[in-house]
């Protein structure tokens, strides 16, 4: 996200008063704040204490950023920004993993960056039946109302986790008895070679970059898609589905499978 966002702007709350109110009563609504850069009142030192107890992302702009942001709007030097749904903690994810052999998902989005992307990924997910979503709040695609429209509703229906540190997260999930998958063009294997574990975690990286070096380290194992055109890669969320899919084949009987798409 870059310095002074101009879009989505019913996404956005600004106003010392509205601020912290977010922050004191809903502060897994706020995805991030903005501060002005020159603020050096008691009012400052409550943000930055408030932000850094709940690990949401602060950052500090001149005044012309946030002028740019909302043009026009009395913003007191203070805006943030607001998450369409509720985000859960991924202690609270964690703790809705049903026991073995049940079989589960988990969708981790690894620095995803467009909330179109993600609203669709989030969309097959739902689909296929997946526990929850995890978003990194930082350099991630946000749960705004875009990511919200694009996954047309599922992300309403779909309880999304709220993560820090993708390879640190990661192992938590493993811990939890996941078997964490990543896909990458590089991965060792075919996705469609074997089976996949029934009780997985699947890893899927930003449209440009895929996995980051500290997620790979973190995944069992990363799988590949297999591809005959030149094209090279696949749409990020394009990707996701078949991985969603191909998960939900490997743990469906054929004769259960239902009678419409």
């Amino acid at each position: 996200m870059g310095d002074a966002p101009q879009k989505e702007q019913e996404d956005l709350l600004y106003g010392r008063n509205a601020v912290w109110a977010l922050l004191e009563s809903q502060p897994r609504r706020c995805l991030k704040v903005w501060l002005a850069k020159g603020t050096r009142d008691p009012f400052r030192s409550r943000i930055l204490d408030r932000c850094r107890e709940a690990g949401i992302p602060l950052q500090e702009l001149d005044g012309k950023g946030l002028e740019r942001m909302l043009p026009g709007k009395v913003h007191q030097g203070v805006a943030a920004r607001t998450a369409g749904v509720e985000l859960l903690e991924l202690r609270e994810v964690l703790a809705r993993i049903p026991p073995a052999p049940e079989p589960v998902l988990v969708v981790v989005l690894d620095h995803l960056e467009d909330p179109h992307n993600a609203g669709a990924i989030v969309r097959s997910a739902e689909a296929v039946g997946a526990l929850a979503a995890l978003l990194p709040l930082r350099r991630g695609a946000l749960p705004t109302g875009a990511m919200v429209k694009a996954s047309t509703g599922a992300a309403l229906r779909l309880p999304l986790g709220r993560i820090g540190n993708v390879g640190q997260d990661l192992r938590l999930l493993q811990e939890a008895g996941l078997w964490v998958v990543g896909l990458e063009a590089q991965g060792e294997r075919s996705l469609f070679e074997t089976p996949l574990s029934p009780r997985m975690a699947l890893v899927v990286g930003s449209e440009g970059k895929g996995l980051g070096r500290t997620t790979l380290q973190g995944c069992d194992e990363v799988l590949h898609i297999p591809m005959r055109g030149e094209s090279g890669s696949l749409n990020g969320s394009v990707a996701a589905a078949l991985g969603l899919y191909e998960w939900f084949r490997s743990v469906t009987p054929s004769s259960t499978f239902p009678g419409r798409a």
